[in-house]
């Protein structure tokens, strides 16, 4: 059985004595009905307990006795104590008066799924209880534990004095997280872990250290879903393997959190800023390689963000002023035993150890000290050797390898050692391809294996083969998902491959090979993105895009331009749509590069005048426009008057806007580029000329439904949505379904819909729609989200007249900020800037908070906003 205390932080924060003291009484009330039911208490971790019995029966009774005293108690100066208890039956092993084994683990789980005064117990233990007397079991059906992959089936129970809270249960469906499952039960002490991170949320840098393979993720994962709870704005989980180049760690960082490069500032001071003010755990796992780059970004988000906390796994500390280490140790011994048997039945069935195997696994475990992936490696051969077999051959590897001697961990040495005797089991040609894999980052298909392993004597069918023999050995892993096959090498595998590489001097070549394939692919992808099949285009950039930004360094590093330029060009469009802001650096990188070599493409100078648009820097982008049309290259000048219309617009600058906008429509007709051709359409239909806006629409519209990309389409509905609104006779209705069509192909596609929301927001306001308040808080959460000032720069003009009857000096406050600059985007910026300014100047006293506006950060502005609407 574990408990703990479901409190009140402000509470805690407002009358420490009297929580102090409330505690101390719910220790007294929870060892008392412990005692009563002959309990033991194993683990005390921050206010919970751990807690042993006999019987099933006796588990239950304890925990109903404790819920009715905690109920009746009078707790001193308002302090309100409610506690969870989670129970579940099984044979765990006992150690000097301590607990362990997977029922201590999952007792534990099933503790985190419940709310204050709820208890909870798994199937078993509801079948050992169902005939006691004056006890209710609520059937709760099966439901996600954190941190488990498969539902687990659980039930409420009630009693005399303490009915069942009908509540919805804290299960593993949390939304601000990006924590992946793990896809087998942990091996370990769990309850040790939780006593380790009890006060995780008060630190501000802890880092997981220990020897390759040990299990650092891991662990670090299973805290991330034990404190989930604890953090209002989620934990994030940053994966830094693939990231080849150091100078990309901090891009990676700021990719993995959706924060933008700010103008004027580096990505670290843009990560920073981002994360001002939210309360978060930021797991930033293997930084060994990057190591530098990762002390930077910690030491400035520590620096500059006292609510953010930073778990980071590294095999050594981060080097933070402040940091506390924590030692991942490899498993204990029981542990290693049975993490073995759990692997070597996964890969047969029906494996049962004898005792003289149980020996010989024993003995497989020291040698291997207790080190999780090479347990692993070790028992995935049992389907080949016994355990006595290889206990022997693995003897024999140790004793090789270690006869050399290099400096470093020995357990670094150990585990070399094993993956060096798996490899030795590998073929000739199987150890060729298995060190060619070493280049992706991340996971990759037949094909980019096919691409890159091909060569020699190798051909398509030898790598089809090879490839089957690699994952046999466990060697590499392979994933089914709807697109087909995805295969991975574990890190410490990888790297071992890439050393194996660099020893044959085939480097250079398979990068090359890994280049001209991803080239191809973001071509084919770009292709298909400006399609009806754009969601499957989705799909493959993501799985993709860690080898696609690997690629684009190796095209800069050695200095191939074209490549670097098609890249940039054929992944901008989804980089825009999902969001990946690291797609910025790209396009400088490039330009660095082109400026040197004095081949420019207007694709890039496009993208990079993209990113400021995004950024609220108009005036940059203009002049990254006006570069782009200057080059003499099909189409150039097109995309460069495109970029400038859209930064005028934002600006407020809406004449020039429409003076492009008629360049633009006269030279549609000769453009080839049906890509470029869309982007001028939407464009021109953008520029919101009231003389052509119907035609604009029109013409707009239909290209994009001829093209069929969802994301393309919903660009023209919003746009000829305007059109509905800002004329002389207003169809609502058409504006509203237009919209509501646009936000929809969005969430098909997995893109974005703020700039519709921000659009339909306006719209609501000018028409008095009641709904236009949710609906401007959800639009700037997702532009803010995504740092994209133009867009939220639009969205805000609607704020003051929506709030002004909540909060008039809030409402003069954003008024001021918004004075200046103009209004943005046209005829929207503009009527809702006019009426605005009706509301505001009846406020008293508007002057000073309009004065005070104007000196307002941008996002202290965002962030005034949006609590305002969450507490009107």
């Amino acid at each position: 059985m574990f408990t703990d205390v479901v409190g009140s932080t402000a509470l805690w924060d407002s009358f420490p004595d009297a929580m102090g003291r409330a505690l101390a009484r719910h220790d007294e009330i929870v060892r008392e009905a412990v005692d009563a039911f002959g309990g033991h208490v194993f683990s005390t971790a921050g206010d919970g307990f751990g807690v042993v019995f006999g019987r099933a029966a006796d588990a239950v009774s304890a925990a109903l006795a404790t819920q009715r005293a905690l109920a009746v108690e009078e707790w001193p100066d308002g302090a309100v104590l409610r506690v969870r208890v989670g129970i579940h039956t099984g044979d765990a092993e006992e150690r000097d008066g301590n607990y362990f084994g997977p029922p201590v683990n999952r007792a534990a789980r099933i503790m985190g799924a419940a709310n204050g005064g709820q208890i909870l117990v798994s199937d078993l233990t509801a079948g050992l209880v169902a005939a006691m007397s004056g006890v209710e079991l609520v059937d709760l059906g099966s439901v996600e534990l954190k941190g488990v992959i498969e539902p687990v089936r659980v039930h409420g129970v009630g009693g005399d004095g303490h009915a069942w809270i009908d509540a919805p249960l804290s299960t593993g469906r949390v939304s601000r997280t990006n924590l992946p499952r793990l896809p087998t039960e942990s091996v370990g002490d769990l309850a040790d872990l939780q006593r380790r991170v009890a006060d995780l949320a008060r630190a501000s840098v802890v880092t997981l250290t220990g020897s390759g393979g040990v299990g650092k993720t891991r662990a670090a994962i299973e805290i991330g879903w034990l404190v989930v709870d604890e953090f209002a704005d989620g934990v994030w989980f940053v994966e830094l393997v693939p990231v080849a180049d150091p100078a990309l760690a901090a891009t990676t960082i700021a990719s993995t959190l959706g924060a933008g490069l700010q103008p004027g500032a580096t990505t670290v001071e843009s990560i920073v800023e981002w994360c001002v003010g939210r309360r978060m755990l930021l797991i930033l796992d293997n930084c060994e390689h990057v190591l530098d780059a990762v002390t930077e970004v910690a030491e400035a988000i520590v620096a500059g963000c006292a609510t953010v906390t930073i778990l980071a796994t590294s095999r050594e500390p981060i080097g933070v002023a402040g940091e506390t280490v924590v030692r991942i140790a490899s498993l204990e011994h029981r542990y290693a035993t049975e993490l073995f048997v759990m692997r070597a039945r996964s890969a047969d069935a029906g494996f049962e150890p004898t005792d003289a195997d149980a020996e010989a696994i024993a003995g497989i475990c020291r040698r291997l000290d207790g080190i999780p992936l090479a347990i692993e490696l070790a028992a995935s051969r049992i389907r080949s050797l016994g355990p006595a077999e290889l206990m022997a051959r693995l003897d024999d590897r140790f004793r090789l390898l270690r006869g050399g001697g290099r400096g470093g961990l020995e357990r670094h040495q150990t585990l070399r050692a094993t993956v060096a005797w798996s490899y030795q089991m590998l073929s000739e040609d199987a150890q060729v391809l298995f060190d060619r894999l070493s280049v992706f980052a991340g996971g990759f298909d037949l094909d980019a294996a096919e691409a890159i392993g091909t060569g020699g004597h190798l051909d398509e069918l030898d790598i089809v083969d090879l490839l089957g023999d690699l994952v046999d050995k466990s060697m590499v892993n392979a994933v089914r998902t709807e697109r087909g096959t995805r295969y991975r090498l574990l890190e410490t595998l990888r790297q071992y491959g890439e050393e194996r590489l660099d020893d044959r001097g085939g480097t250079a070549a398979v990068r090359d090979a890994h280049l001209h394939h991803f080239v191809a692919l973001a071509r084919h992808l770009h292709q298909q993105w400006w399609s009806p099949d754009q969601a499957d285009a989705r799909d493959r950039f993501d799985d993709d895009w860690e080898n696609l930004g690997a690629a684009h360094t190796w095209a800069i590093t050695t200095g191939e331009i074209d490549h670097a330029h098609t890249l940039v060009g054929a992944t901008g469009d989804v980089a825009d749509g999902r969001g990946r802001h690291e797609h910025h650096e790209w396009c400088s990188r490039t330009l660095e590069l082109a400026d040197t070599t004095v081949r420019h493409d207007p694709r890039t100078l496009f993208w990079q005048g993209w990113w400021a648009f995004v950024d609220g820097d108009a005036d940059r982008a203009i002049a990254l426009g006006e570069r782009c049309a200057s080059i003499d290259t099909p189409g150039a000048a097109t995309l460069g008057r495109v970029l400038s219309l859209y930064a005028n617009m934002a600006a407020g600058r809406s004449d020039i806007a429409k003076e492009i906008a008629s360049d633009l429509r006269s030279e549609l007709p000769t453009v080839d580029d049906p890509v470029v051709r869309s982007y001028a359409a939407l464009a021109i239909q953008s520029g919101f000329d009231p003389v052509t806006i119907a035609s604009d629409a029109d013409a707009a519209l239909a290209a994009a439904r001829s093209i069929g990309a969802p994301k393309t389409v919903a660009a023209a509905l919003r746009n000829a949505a305007l059109r509905w609104h800002f004329t002389d006779r207003p169809d609502l209705d058409r504006f509203f379904a237009d919209l509501d069509e646009a936000i929809r192909l969005h969430e098909s596609v997995g893109t974005s819909p703020h700039s519709e929301l921000a659009v339909l927001a306006g719209g609501r306001t000018l028409a008095g729609d009641p709904g236009a308040l949710d609906t401007l808080k959800r639009a700037l959460q997702l532009a803010y989200d995504r740092r994209h000032w133009a867009v939220l720069n639009l969205a805000l003009e609607t704020a003051p007249t929506l709030l002004t009857r909540h909060d008039p000096v809030v409402a003069a406050t954003i008024y001021g900020y918004l004075e200046r600059s103009p209004p943005p985007w046209g005829p929207a910026g503009v009527s809702l800037r006019a009426i605005a300014a009706e509301h505001v100047e009846a406020i008293p006293d508007n002057e000073t908070h309009r004065a005070r506006g104007a000196a307002t950060d941008r996002h202290d502005i965002v962030d005034l906003t949006l609590t305002t609407i969450t507490e009107s």
